[in-house]
């Protein structure tokens, strides 16, 4: 099996360093470097490991690694190890410093801060020379360049006393005028290696270096940039540095010996670790050129994981030692895990990694799948609102945010304010109910409801730039689609938003906003913007449109299709549950049930059936499926599940702890991303920007829409949505004993398929909306036009080379359009577990294909059949593979004569078999069209048809399953034997049962 070179990304960053700390904890106490006892906690081994779960900690999922470190501190009293000047015997106190900045016990520092001010009271009168380890209380051996020194600048930096620093710089000076070497830009490990030669040459230590670089970036992260501190490191730093890169190896690794390469030819990964972390700093802190560093660093990256084990185990780390030895594959040491994960947590910001939302003390008892709890959503929806208030100086500040991709607007000056209207009020989802529970709430000094008011007058101020002026004309425009979020706000905190207001300023506000709401609006959820704006204002007394609000009610409900689903017309969509399934409950709660209890009663009707049926919509892992327009809204896609708790008592065998679950493993999904956010704000896109998945009506501030989901936090503190204990949900009951499992929903047309192997769901829905010389061209785009959607497998985008995935590309051979994706479907039927449809081209009149779909234990196969009077090329593509571990592995099988392609991910490996009627088959890897990560695989079947193959069947297996166990023959047998007659095909499968394919 060939494997394509490696790539990186943030999340393979993140998923070896989770790998490797979590073996070294669980290792902690194991004997290493050939002692009979496990090394001390305190002692500089174990210190160096902590330097990196420092690091690690930052992009963790959840606190667990910070509290493994508090302990250990805390069984240490905070003392550091025994020897009062020994500076192995400091390391400890890095930690103590990180845990201290982080929870702010001064206890955590105080021994460390004794410890050293004994020592500037008490200096040491030995030399500076190490003189066969006679002389340990200053530092004369290189590798006390990292133990040490950090502690005395951070320590300056948490008291504000600089005679730390002072003493540190001083200390530090007199080091290296000792043992660095000018001409090579390097550092003799102590005083006995400066004369000694191996075969010729000076003799550099590997690791001992490593310490040195590593600790140069500890330190220069403690100066301000221009300080002379900083300055003076610097220096060394950039020296050290430019040799480096000329003397790493072809493999990516730095030899024991740095100048000797030749000679010491085994991999070792500790000093490979500390270069690589002192190097991808640099980078990320503009010191180093990334087009001429970032090669060195990727290479050295790949080389050190491809030395850990499939346990997590990092291999060939030299064991504790004074210059160049020995490594092994299958030996580590706990310094080596510190120094890879330093590495990797400048790696991973390096390859574009953003910070993450970590769970502070999940509880894994309430909800023993995710660990969230009502807290955690509190914190969830306040990690975000402090992102876009980080764009906030004052209450007269917009929440206006950096642009992103090339899709969104604004795109002239015009748009600005209404780009400003939906930061603003988008937000207020997410400010809103923790508003409702701390109308005190502040962020950074801005007094969150102060701010929420201010804007809100800021909308009919005609001297503010963010003045919005009343409707002219009929159409609305997006300004409604932000008033109608406005309102739903001060229904929730009336007291908070509307009744400070003076009755003019509300007088103005409601004008406004009725203005926008009494009129057109576009025939879709939009009705909805309008029915609050006209409920809000009705509800404070002033005269609205009624007549208009009940028309919108009910031509809103005639959008209802059975079985939980609402069409967004022309759509389906999240949008029915995001929008409808969302905005009728709330719109019942806080204004329908009071003044029109029947329809509100006809949303309640329509809303419970999705608590059924809703739940086979996400996968095993609470994941959702990328479909539909306006994804970047995300987790929205859970907003219903929490609002069941209005109706607890229609609901009586409800699985609360599944709906949680699913809710909370998707605010997960996202929010723990590498990619998800930028500039703390969320992307547009899916995980990551993504320009195939973003609208032109969308700006960076519309990706709030989501956080409707945090109106989950308006469901009482004692729902059963909150108090019941976390399960797997329908997985772990109604699909527990299964293998596929279809639901079709007759009046939407819509099929749902579970995977129990692999925990996976997928639908196929509507798409018939043409390409050519229409406005919305998203309509016919992969965000609709694909043959399924897959959990487990986000769609790739359409390129111009005419790539398929998960759909028939047409060569239509026209210049301005040359490869045509497959988008106008009619449904045919659902029958006997066959989903039919007909799919037609566009750009090829009299071209199309009878499509039967039915999913199978492993995956789908498909029995089609081309409709065509002119000779056509066009393939098929499977689900396409993203590079998430930086790799993909490609083998080739036969069977029954055909050629099989693999792909394997690391974590799936897809199968794409041509049982009949296809002429190739080709792996494409491409890039940029994938939401997460940069590069992606496809495996394509291509075909000729003649007009002479009037009845020739084109059949395909596209099979999946985790990877780990190669796919077995039998599996890749899906087809045994294939019958066509004049209406009807009988296809035998392996099992040797028959299935009769009818158009």
């Amino acid at each position: 099996m060939a494997v394509q070179a490696q790539s990186i990304n943030p999340l393979s960053v993140r998923n070896e360093m989770a790998r490797v700390a979590n073996w070294q904890i669980a290792h902690f106490r194991d004997a290493y470097s050939g002692r009979e006892k496990p090394h001390h906690v305190a002692d500089w081994t174990n210190g160096a490991l902590y330097v990196g779960m420092v690091k690690f900690v930052e992009m963790a999922k959840d606190d667990r690694y910070w509290s493994w470190m508090k302990t250990i501190g805390e069984q240490q009293n905070w003392q550091l190890h025994w020897r009062k000047y020994m500076a192995d015997d400091h390391t400890i106190g890095q930690m103590y410093m990180e845990l201290f900045r982080k929870y702010g016990d001064s206890a955590m520092i105080q021994p460390t801060q004794e410890r050293f001010d004994f020592i500037m009271g008490n200096p040491s009168k030995q030399p500076i020379t190490l003189d066969k380890y006679k002389h340990l209380e200053r530092w004369t051996w290189c590798d006390a360049l990292f133990m040490a020194p950090p502690i005395w600048a951070k320590l300056s930096n948490i008291t504000g006393d600089k005679k730390y620093s002072d003493w540190m710089m001083k200390e530090y000076g007199a080091s290296k005028q000792h043992l660095f070497d000018e001409e090579e830009g390097l550092f003799f490990r102590d005083n006995s290696f400066i004369t000694m030669r191996d075969h010729g040459k000076k003799v550099f230590w590997s690791r001992g270096n490593g310490w040195v670089f590593g600790g140069l970036t500890l330190l220069m992260d403690e100066y301000e940039p221009g300080s002379k501190e900083y300055e003076y490191f610097k220096d060394i730093y950039l020296k050290m540095a430019k040799k480096l890169i000329a003397i790493q190896t072809l493999e990516g690794h730095w030899a024991m010996s740095l100048l000797n390469q030749d000679i010491y030819k085994t991999p070792e990964t500790s000093g490979t670790a500390f270069f690589t972390f002192g190097l991808a700093w640099g980078v990320n802190n503009g010191l180093l050129d990334a087009a001429t560093y970032r090669p060195h660093i990727e290479k050295a990256w790949n080389c050190l994981t491809g030395h850990i084990n499939k346990d997590g185990m990092l291999g060939y780390v030299q064991p504790i030692g004074a210059g160049p030895d020995k490594s092994f594959e299958d030996e580590t040491e706990v310094y080596g895990t510190g120094a890879f994960l330093a590495a990797g947590s400048e790696v991973y910001k390096m390859v574009g990694g953003q910070p993450i939302f970590q769970l502070s003390k999940p509880d894994y008892e309430k909800s023993p799948k995710t660990g969230m709890t009502r807290k955690h959503w509190e914190d969830a929806a306040l990690y975000m609102l402090k992102g876009a208030f980080s764009y906030v100086n004052s209450n007269d500040d917009p929440l206006k945010f950096p642009k992103i991709g090339t899709v969104a607007y604004p795109r002239w000056e015009a748009q600005n304010p209404v780009e400003k209207l939906e930061g603003l009020c988008r937000t207020l989802f997410v400010a809103s109910p923790l508003l409702k529970e701390n109308p005190d709430l502040e962020i950074d000094g801005i007094k969150i409801a102060e701010y929420y008011r201010q804007n809100i007058l800021n909308l009919i101020d005609p001297e503010h730039p963010s003045f919005i002026k009343d409707k002219e004309g009929t159409w609305p425009g997006q300004t409604l689609v932000e008033f109608g979020a406005l309102s739903m706000s001060m229904f929730i905190i009336p007291e908070v938003l509307w009744e400070p207001l003076t009755q003019e300023q509300k007088d103005i506000l409601a004008k406004k906003m009725i203005s926008y709401a009494d009129g057109p609006t576009v025939p879709s959820n939009w009705k909805f913007f309008n029915i609050f704006i006209l409920s809000f204002f009705k509800d404070q007394g002033y005269p609205v449109n009624e007549t208009l609000l009940v028309e919108y009610l009910n031509k809103s409900l005639e959008h209802y299709r059975g079985d939980g689903w609402y069409n967004d017309n022309p759509a389906y969509d999240y949008y029915s549950m995001w929008a409808f399934q969302m905005y009728g409950p709330v719109w019942s709660q806080v204004f329908g049930n009071k003044y029109y209890p029947d329809i509100a009663e006809k949303f309640k009707e329509n809303f419970l059936p999705m608590a059924e049926n809703y739940p086979y919509m996400f996968s095993e892992d609470g994941k959702m499926i990328e479909w539909g327009r306006s994804i970047s809204y995300r987790f929205a896609s859970v907003s219903p599940f929490p609002l069941l708790a209005f109706y607890e008592d229609d609901l009586k065998n409800a699985n609360w702890g599944g709906y949680r679950r699913t809710a909370s493993g998707v605010l997960l999904q996202f929010l723990q991303h590498p990619e998800f956010m930028k500039d703390s704000i969320p992307t547009l896109g899916f995980y990551g920007v993504f320009d195939p998945a973003t609208q032109p009506y969308s700006c960076r501030g519309s990706v709030f829409w989501m956080a409707k989901s945090f109106l989950s936090l308006l469901s009482p503190e004692d729902s059963k949505f909150w108090t019941e204990k976390e399960n797997n949900g329908v997985w772990e009951n109604e699909l527990k004993n299964t293998t596929t499992t279809n639901r079709f929903y007759k009046g939407a047309e819509i099929l749902v398929t579970n995977y129990k192997n692999i925990g996976a769901s997928e639908i196929r829905a509507w798409c018939n909306v043409p390409r050519k010389d229409i406005k919305e061209a998203f309509r016919s785009s992969e965000n609709y036009n694909k043959l399924s959607y897959n959990s487990a497998f986000p769609w790739q985008a359409d390129d111009t080379a005419g790539t398929a995935s998960m759909n028939y590309v047409f060569k239509t051979n026209q210049e301005d359009y040359p490869y045509e994706s497959g988008h106008l479907y009619e449904f045919n039927k659902f029958e006997e577990g066959v989903y039919y449809r007909k799919l037609s081209s566009e750009y090829l009149e009299g071209v199309a294909v009878q499509l039967a779909d039915m999913p199978i234990e492993n995956g789908i196969l498909r029995i089609d059949k081309i409709e065509s009077d002119k000779k056509v090329s066009f393939s098929l593509g499977h689900y396409a593979l993203p590079h998430i571990n930086g790799f993909i592995k490609k083998s080739v099988r036969k069977v029954n004569g055909k050629d099989v392609h693999i792909i394997d991910n690391g974590a799936y490996q897809l199968a794409t078999v041509p049982v009949l009627g296809w002429e190739a088959i080709k792996t494409i890897t491409s890039t940029g069209i994938h939401p997460e990560t940069s590069e992606s695989t496809v495996t394509n079947v291509s075909e000729t048809f003649l007009p002479s193959d009037k009845n020739k069947m084109y059949i395909t297996a596209l099979l999946w399953k985790k990877s780990g166990e190669d796919f077995t023959d039998e599996e890749l047998q899906v087809v045994k034997k294939v019958k066509v007659k004049r209406d009807e095909i009988i296809v035998t499968n392996s099992n040797n049962t028959n299935k009769i394919i009818s158009y």
